[in-house]
């Protein structure tokens, strides 16, 4: 990945490497069970049930939602279209900022992000990441790393610190490799 292109994603390749450092990746060739993930036609019980039994909290679940900076939803996946912000390929904290200016043309909107602004606990930390967002790449950080390594043990030998390394090294391509066809996707709509 180039400088321009680090650059130009707000600096995210340091920041998922800092997520990653101690998490190991494991393969898979199949989607998760239906119930692993929100449903995004439902409210903040339902984003409670799947992330608490996850043992994640409150702060876990807006952080980790903040996530929605990037990217978009495509109707033949998800059955929503559309950006959550208007640059989709930087990370920063404008998911939130658009959060809390309501209605914006163009812009997508789930129920799950509304309730993130109806339900008065997660409904601070909205407010702190939209003014904050050195306070987000922090509690994100935090956050992903503790839902990277969900269901992970080492066993009673020791990792190696290199294979840690290799594994998030990995990770960092992969997730690169998104962006540059999610980037590439974008432009060439555009150019239609």
């Amino acid at each position: 990945m180039s400088p321009d292109a680090t650059s130009f994603m707000g600096g995210i390749w340091e920041f998922i490497a800092y997520c990653s450092t101690a998490s190991t990746l494991r393969d898979s060739k199949i989607s998760p069970k239906e119930g692993r993930l929100p449903n995004a036609t439902k409210g903040a019980p339902h984003l409670r049930e799947i992330f608490y039994r996850m043992g994640l909290s409150d702060k876990d679940i807006v952080a980790l939602s903040g996530g929605h900076t990037l990217g978009r939803a495509h109707a033949d996946r998800s059955g929503f279209e559309g950006p959550w912000t208007r640059e989709p390929l930087k990370f920063d904290n404008s998911y939130f900022v658009e959060l809390l200016k309501g209605e914006s043309e163009g812009l997508l909107k789930l129920p799950t992000d509304i309730a993130l602004l109806d339900d008065p606990v997660f409904r601070p930390f909205v407010e702190l990441y939209a003014k904050d967002e050195d306070a987000f790449f922090t509690d994100y950080a935090k956050s992903h790393k503790k839902l990277s390594e969900l269901g992970f043990t080492p066993n009673s030998k020791k990792i190696k610190d290199s294979v840690i390394l290799a594994q998030s090294a990995v990770g960092v391509l992969v997730t690169a490799a998104v962006v540059i066809v999610s980037y590439v996707y974008e432009v060439r709509k555009k150019a239609k």
